[in-house]
């Protein structure tokens, strides 16, 4: 995922769902890394939908393979809440995840965001790039978002 972060280092990221914190050791900006389980001491343990940051804070939101609560609505309602104006969130997600990438596209745009970049050439995996343009709504107004679950194959 970090060939894909092109962002200056003055930059300040919020990586929701950071597992092991892996990005804020690959990169030289301020890295805020959040996660349910804090398996490194970098990581601060709590649910994605309600961080610590304060409002309109960061410049970088990122989910890398971390969309997989049952409360998505709230995780992009959180990220919308502490990216500066103009900001940017980052989606890395398993493709076969998306029932259709253009709803959910076209739902992320009622949350509040445009769509930059789509990049589906890969056999895996699907990136997407939006930038922050406004707060959205009431939650009670917004589309639901559901992803499929990830299964795995036994080898």
């Amino acid at each position: 995922m970090v060939w894909r972060i092109a962002i200056p280092p003055s930059l300040v990221i919020a990586d929701f769902g950071c597992g092991d914190a892996r990005l804020s050791r690959l990169l030289p900006n301020v890295v805020h890394s959040f996660d349910v389980v804090g398996l490194t001491e970098d990581v601060t343990v709590c649910d994605m939908a309600h961080t610590p940051l304060p409002s309109d804070s960061v410049d970088v939101a990122v989910f890398c393979l971390s969309l997989m609560g049952t409360n998505l609505v709230d995780y992009i309602m959180e990220a919308n809440r502490v990216l500066k104006q103009d900001g940017i969130l980052k989606i890395a997600e398993v493709e076969s995840r998306f029932d259709n990438i253009d709803n959910f596209i076209n739902h992320l745009q009622k949350f509040g965001f445009t769509k930059l970049h789509k990049d589906i050439s890969h056999d895996l995996f699907c990136f997407m790039d939006f930038k922050k343009k406004s707060v959205p709504g009431k939650k009670n107004k917004l589309p639901v978002i559901n992803l499929r679950p990830c299964f795995y194959k036994k080898r």
